[in-house]
């Protein structure tokens, strides 16, 4: 793909990233309203487009896990409809999505010691990686790609980089598959027959898909071709079988569909507790052996029964009858219903194998603190070398062989906290960690050179700030007894018995 004067060719002239990514975004609403507006008749629509989602059941749902590899569509149509019918399972989706902390990332050079370090060329290495990584701003482009891997198990995207802005643009997983590993980075081919319905997105994607689609269309290559490496992105959270995508959670749909049933029947039971039925019983005389002889007639009977029927509001119905009926009475949701509820939504984060903090009834710093950082290590351990991978091809390509070494951190926006102490202590011993610190504080690398130049060489706020005076600075103080400890490094009965000062 070609860009002249950062801009980016398509089929329909020269163009940003930004105007890009908001055409593809436009097209992507207009699909919704059609599909919306046809769904209403309120208009004819001249292009046909939907994004229905098929009634799935259990017996579905067994048959598709029978048969995966036939049913990988199937399977991720199905999540997509649990994604938006279920809200656990949707925070599920992205809490572990949202593991990845983009900023914790190192820019480590590679240095040739055995020949003289040439200082300037390390240093302009630096800030250029430095710069394209700021650039990159994937804490605000990836979230997308893992929201769709941890819903659909594989993410395929495409990058458009114009040297000023990096947009990732997920692709359908239903036209796209894994073609090869390289250099730790997964590849993918993309089936070109998608464009025989959405002709339209030629007009506005990168010149290459209009290229290759020329070459299917006129039988000189097949439907499925690999883009260009420097433009895919491919990421896999079940990475041990690369050739299948089979959703994450796929184990727990089945009690998944269970919750969204029982909430469906409280929302039944909870509409029928309005209504209420009033029964006009008509009364046969005493002792009489007629069958239809009442103690009033059938006449006048109706006459009164009509005005009641006429006066009742809407949730009240009524009859008349000459047969003793049963009171008929819908209860109103028990205590007991709600528990049901609560119990499946506990119950689907149990079994999915961590992240009960999401639902967690347990107190204890102790437990909270071990449980996410099981869910971090489970929520990282396939995606985070897969994306560094990724981004260093991705640095080697844009910076050539003198691009840095791109090093991301195992951790959560919930435990940098704690691996910010480690590499503090680290420091004490003289390892170099500075930047790695600010790292975790959230700062890019480019960010803290910046701040580190401004506050020492251009305002030298190191000579003229003082550090506030403490407890633990001054000599001879009246104040005894050690730092208080942090919530992390006191044991459960010590948490507890400072709750109770």
């Amino acid at each position: 793909m070609s860009t002249t004067q950062n801009k980016i060719s398509t089929p329909s002239g020269l163009h940003s990233v930004e105007e890009i990514r908001k055409e593809i975004y436009s097209q992507e609403v207009k699909r919704y309203f059609q599909e919306v507006a046809d769904q209403l008749r309120l208009i004819n629509l001249d292009r046909n487009s939907s994004r229905s989602f098929n009634t799935f059941s259990k017996t579905k749902l067994r048959s598709f896990m029978k048969n995966p590899q036939a049913n990988e569509d199937n399977l991720r149509q199905l999540s997509q409809f649990l994604y938006r019918m279920c809200y656990p399972y949707r925070r599920l989706v992205w809490y572990q999505a949202s593991m990845f902390d983009a900023n914790a990332v190192s820019i480590i050079p590679s240095i040739d010691f055995s020949k003289t370090v040439n200082v300037k060329k390390v240093r302009k290495n630096y800030i250029s990686t430095a710069k394209k990584i700021q650039q990159m701003a994937l804490d605000q482009c990836i979230l997308p790609m893992l929201l769709t891997a941890w819903r659909e198990d594989t993410a395929f995207g495409y990058i458009y980089d114009d040297d000023n802005t990096m947009f990732i643009h997920v692709l359908n997983g239903k036209y796209c598959k894994v073609s090869c590993v390289d250099g730790g980075a997964l590849r993918y081919a993309f089936d070109f027959s998608y464009f025989n319905t959405h002709a339209d997105d030629l007009n506005y994607w990168a010149d290459e898909f209009k290229e290759k689609f020329d070459l299917y269309s006129s039988g000189k290559a097949s439907k499925w071709q690999e883009l260009d490496y420097s433009r895919e992105i491919c990421l896999k959270v079940n990475i041990d079988d690369p050739t299948l995508s089979y959703p994450p959670f796929a184990p727990l749909f089945e009690q998944i569909i269970d919750n969204v049933d029982l909430q469906s029947i409280q929302n039944v039971k909870d509409q029928l507790s309005i209504y209420k039925l009033l029964v006009a019983r008509l009364k046969p005389l005493t002792g009489t052996n007629m069958p239809d002889d009442f103690e009033v007639d059938l006449d006048t009977a109706i006459k009164y029964y009509d005005k009641l029927r006429e006066s009742l509001p809407p949730e009240v119905a009524s009859i008349i009858s000459p047969l003793p009926i049963e009171p008929i009475e819908f209860k109103p949701t028990s205590t007991n219903d709600v528990d049901s509820i609560s119990n499946s939504t506990n119950n689907l984060f149990k079994n999915s194998g961590g992240s009960q903090i999401l639902n967690n009834e347990k107190s204890g710093t102790n437990i909270v603190l071990a449980q996410i950082q099981m869910d971090t290590q489970s929520a990282l351990k396939a995606i985070l070398p897969q994306l560094q991978a990724w981004c260093n091809i991705y640095l080697t390509q844009h910076l050539g062989k003198d691009a840095c070494h791109v090093k991301y951190f195992d951790v959560s926006p919930y435990t940098r906290a704690e691996k910010k102490k480690e590499l503090i202590n680290s420091a004490q011993y003289g390892v170099p960690t500075k930047l790695a610190v600010a790292a975790l504080d959230g700062f890019t690398p480019l960010e803290t050179l910046s701040l580190e130049y401004v506050e020492n060489d251009i305002f030298k706020l190191h000579e003229t700030w003082i550090p506030l005076q403490s407890s633990y600075t001054r000599s001879g103080s009246t104040t005894g007894g050690a730092p208080t400890k942090d919530a992390s490094e006191l044991s459960d009965a010590g948490e507890q018995s400072r709750e109770y000062r």
